[in-house]
């Protein structure tokens, strides 16, 4: 048997994790590593509204491998050989392999280094974990009467599903929201009457919309952007800038900023057994690499790697072929594909049943630890 060694347990890996069996007939013994739980990021908005929690959103893996007859290795990857296919891991051991994908995430720049000291909470909108967290602060502090100052960084639909789950859930009276904007846009990309839509937050929830600024940093009761400024706030939720996880670059394979180079097969250009989906990948002249378009992704990898071992023509990934759909947070959606938009509660409904395949499967594994 081929070893195979999915590192990571982000949207694609858990998707492919569905494919196993067509892996194994392959000839493949397939490894999942990763240090923690998966957890469901692809409904902000409904988190921060307070709908979906902890419980909801968090897949145990142990349970999750077994039942699909995967080994599960409960690590972190530090350090990769391409050339030796060899990969250590933060217990001091090392694992050989013959093929590997990666599905590591991303990571924030923000200089966060003084935010133990400064009196505001920090939380990363790419690790769901904490904004389970961030949520759960805000609950507890409702009744108190102070208003909880938030400052969004970012732009994008995650961005923006954040804010608009914010406006429009049980707390909104208890707060008041700065949403900063790296440029002018909102979502950046999309047709501008779609972002005169979603900027019409500001008008009707008094949001405070702060454009062309870059935060760089907190100090006591703030943060800080690029060119001096200072904006109060207690809690900070880091949507924007987020890289690739360092450990995408330790394989000194050809790789951007953005994460691991891969052409359109998802596999680095140099080497056709190195594997890269989601957060940490980034694909040779294309867009970024969407978590929403994790079972595409995962289905492209499971069909590749099967090539691979068979050498059997391989399969094409096409980012955006389905379009981008923004939760609203108010029961309805909006989307657009190119120049075409288009919104509406119907499109909502459609949302929420992408959402419940995803949620199904976490209910199923639910106090199995």
């Amino acid at each position: 048997m081929r070893p195979l060694l999915l590192v990571g347990a982000g949207h694609a890996h858990v998707a492919l994790v569905a494919h196993a069996a067509a892996l194994r007939d392959a000839g493949f013994d397939i490894q999942l590593v990763d240090p923690g739980s998966f957890w469901y990021g692809g409904a902000p908005a409904r988190l921060m509204r307070g709908e979906l929690g902890r419980d909801a959103l968090r897949l145990p893996l142990r349970a999750f491998c077994k039942a699909n007859d995967v080994r599960y290795r409960c690590d972190r990857a530090l350090g990769l050989d391409a050339r030796h296919r060899r990969l250590w891991l933060a217990s001091g051991q090392m694992q050989t392999f013959d093929t590997i994908s990666l599905n590591v995430g991303q990571e924030t720049p923000f200089d966060d280094t003084n935010v133990a000291g400064s009196g505001l909470q920090l939380w990363r909108a790419s690790a769901t974990y904490e904004l389970v967290q961030f949520v759960q602060a805000l609950s507890e502090r409702q009744g108190g009467g102070r208003v909880q100052r938030i400052a969004v960084y970012g732009d994008g639909p995650r961005a923006t599903e954040i804010v608009a789950g914010l406006v429009n859930g049980p707390w909104r009276d208890h707060l008041r929201i700065s949403w900063f904007l790296p440029g002018t846009r909102p979502l950046p990309g999309a047709p501008w009457r779609v972002n005169r839509r979603v900027m019409a937050l500001q008008a009707r929830h008094a949001l405070e919309l702060i454009v062309n600024t870059r935060l760089s940093g907190v100090e006591e009761g703030a943060v800080c952007s690029s060119d001096g400024r200072r904006f109060g706030a207690d809690h900070v939720v880091i949507a924007a800038g987020a890289g690739a996880a360092r450990f995408a670059h330790a394989a000194e394979l050809p790789a951007e900023s953005d994460g691991l180079s891969v052409s359109r097969r998802l596999h680095s250009p140099t080497d056709t057994r190195i594997y890269a989906a989601g957060g940490c990948a980034a694909m040779i002249g294309r867009d970024m690499m969407r978590f929403s378009e994790a079972c595409e992704q995962a289905q492209v990898l499971a069909r590749n790697i099967v090539a691979g071992a068979r050498r059997r023509p391989f399969k094409s990934y096409r980012p955006g072929r389905a379009g981008h759909v923004v939760d609203m947070g108010d029961g309805t959606a909006i989307g657009w594909r190119g120049r075409l938009w288009w919104q509406g509660a119907g499109l909502a409904r459609r949302r929420l049943r992408r959402d419940a395949e995803w949620l199904a499967l976490i209910a199923r594994f639910n106090g199995h630890d």
